[in-house]
């Protein structure tokens, strides 16, 4: 037995439709059930779906009986808490989560044309699934779209990247990547008229397209072949130098004469190093350009398996990742980072894993698991020192200290985070500076409870903001700016206050392929201004968080949209906050949540 839970629901088994169940609330108990992140009690379902009834309870047991009956399967859906059977039925819903789900079921929408009446704290809940169903489609046809690109498949590659863009219209990353497929696949005068037509799509809507976009129109052209391998191997070295040296257009630039003849050579080993050296450059020193980056090291994926270089591979997978879950799409990141895991243990090198087990602790970090996160970044930092790598040590202690702020241990954050902060003043590395700089910082003035611990944050604050500033990073721009804007409003200052984080939103955002976890953070601080305008304001900008939540897969705010909201009088969401907030290591989310009516 399959269910299909995207698009018009339907029960079927060895191709063919079984017969429906015999009422709409019946779909919606089985996918509420399918996607809970913890089993739900009787009480909580009748409450949700069958408030109106005389008798929830044996409404709720009739519907259950019904559910039975369909999914042929009499043992199921006993007992309370109510589960689904671990055996016996497939769900659509869940192939989307492991990645498995076939690419033309991706981006149907929840339960379309179901809905039930008089269940306005199910409706609430639909809502938001369908939402994150939405993000999780999108993400996984991106995934499949740069695989067939890869593998040289750009025919095959058109199709999803078309529906991934129609999914999104303005969104700029969508409709890059279907651009460059289309010129990849030769359909050169389809990406010109879709060009056109973004362009005038994001007119409309107020949208600056970017020099990205126009870009993946063109292509690239490719210089007649006039060298090889010894040149090759000359161009990525003096790539990373001149990366090491700050100047990244000139790096990039020259790493891609590295892949162009590399790419001459045959040799794919030396092609899949000189791919992953390009595809990290665009990553990590050329602001918006991810896109055209996971392109890149997607074929890097290819050559290196191809060659047998596994290091490479398992470097390339992080670094894919790595693009994942700036961009929000997590449950990419995992399956890739489960696999690098893997291969880093397998080839024992230490370096590799500290790097792989760090990202993995961000990624959980940003899904609100904590205590995972400070498992996972302990463990790559110690991994870290054993292999002498200091910025790597320095990156995963940074990183735990948010963890740790957000969980509460005050000491433990500000131990990490100075930490953090020596080694890479030691290493002067000034690129990663100002994220400790904040932590520490922001922890300590908001634990100090008094206007003093504020107004003694203002230095390093200042410091971290003026070097953010320098190096021209969007994200660390944003992140300073937002903790000099509560700095302010903690000192009363609420006209500063409003300058600060306005100008935090406009540095974060104006770039495409931000971090979106300290977009949402930004969000979280617009709300706690909000508060001095009422609650109308509160609901909107917690709206506004919740939306961008949803779609960046940020489970802990979210939740910490959906508190606000039932603070600011709008009850009907206490429930739903009180379940997201229990899926976060947050023990302030959760003490919110739980004070709500």
């Amino acid at each position: 037995m399959r269910v299909r839970l995207l698009g018009t629901p339907l029960l079927e088994g060895d191709s063919q439709p079984y017969p429906p169940p015999g009422a709409r609330k019946s779909w919606a108990v089985l996918t509420r059930l399918a996607l809970a992140e913890r089993p739900l009690f009787r009480r909580q379902l009748a409450d949700e779906l069958f408030c109106s009834a005389e008798d929830p309870l044996g409404a709720l047991r009739w519907t259950l009986c019904d559910l039975r009956r369909c999914l042929r399967i009499p043992t199921a859906l006993r007992g309370d808490p109510v589960q689904l059977p671990p055996t016996g039925v497939e769900m659509d819903v869940w192939e989307l989560e492991r990645g498995s789900l076939p690419t033309e079921e991706l981006g149907g929408t929840l339960l379309d044309g179901v809905e039930v009446r008089g269940c306005p704290g199910f409706d609430l809940w639909l809502l938001m699934a369908r939402q994150r169903c939405w993000a999780r489609s999108r993400g996984e046809l991106r995934a499949r779209v740069l695989r067939l690109l890869a593998d040289g498949d750009a025919s095959a590659a058109v199709p999803p990247a078309a529906r991934a863009a129609a999914l999104a219209p303005l969104d700029e990353g969508s409709q890059e990547l279907l651009l460059r497929t289309l010129v990849a696949a030769g359909l050169n005068a389809q990406a010109t008229v879709h060009l056109a037509a973004c362009e005038n799509l994001f007119a409309r809507a107020g949208i600056r397209p970017s020099r990205q976009l126009r870009e993946a129109a063109r292509g690239r052209q490719v210089r007649p072949a006039l060298r090889a391998a010894v040149v090759a191997k000359s161009l990525l070295q003096a790539g990373r130098a001149a990366l090491g040296a700050g100047a990244a257009d000139a790096g990039v630039q020259t790493l891609r004469s590295a892949a162009e003849e590399a790419g001459r050579a045959d040799d794919q080993g030396l092609l899949a190093e000189s791919l992953e050296a390009l595809g990290a450059a665009l990553v990590h020193a050329v602001r918006g350009a991810d896109g055209e980056g996971a392109l890149v090291l997607h074929r890097a994926l290819l050559a290196a398996r191809v060659s047998g270089r596994l290091d490479v591979h398992t470097s390339v997978l992080r670094e894919l990742a790595f693009i994942d879950v700036q961009a929000g799409r997590h449950a990419c990141a995992s399956r890739a980072l489960r696999q690098a895991h893997r291969q880093a243990r397998a080839a024992g090198d230490w370096a590799l894993q500290a790097r792989v087990i760090g990202l993995e602790g961000m990624n959980e970090a940003d899904l609100g698991h904590h205590h995972r996160a400070a498992e996972l970044l302990t463990a790559a930092a110690a991994e870290a020192e054993r292999a002498g790598d200091v910025r790597q040590q320095a990156w995963s202690l940074g990183v735990l200290s948010r963890s740790l702020a957000l969980v509460g241990d005050v000491e433990a954050c500000c131990q990490a985070a100075d930490t953090s902060t020596a080694l890479a003043r030691q290493q002067r590395w000034t690129a990663f500076l100002p994220w400790p700089l904040v932590i520490s910082a922001q922890t300590r003035a908001a634990a100090g409870g008094h206007d003093g611990g504020w107004d003694a944050a203002r230095a390093p604050l200042e410091e971290a903001f003026t070097l953010a500033c320098t190096l021209g990073d969007p994200c660390w721009e944003g992140m300073a700016a937002r903790a000099l804007g509560l700095a302010s409003l903690h000192l009363g200052d609420v006209h500063s206050a409003r300058s600060w984080l306005e100008d935090a939103r406009k540095r974060c955002d104006r770039v495409s392929d931000r971090y979106v976890w300290v977009s949402g953070y930004i969000g979280l601080a617009e709300i706690e201004l909000a508060a001095f305008d009422g609650p109308a304001a509160v609901v909107a900008a917690a709206t506004r968080l919740q939306e961008a939540a949803l779609d960046a897969d940020l489970p802990e705010f979210y939740a910490w949209a959906l508190v606000h909201r039932g603070e600011a009088g709008e009850t009907q969401y206490g429930a739903l906050a009180r379940e997201a907030a229990a899926a976060c290591d947050d023990p302030g989310l959760r003490a919110r949540a739980k004070a709500l009516r």
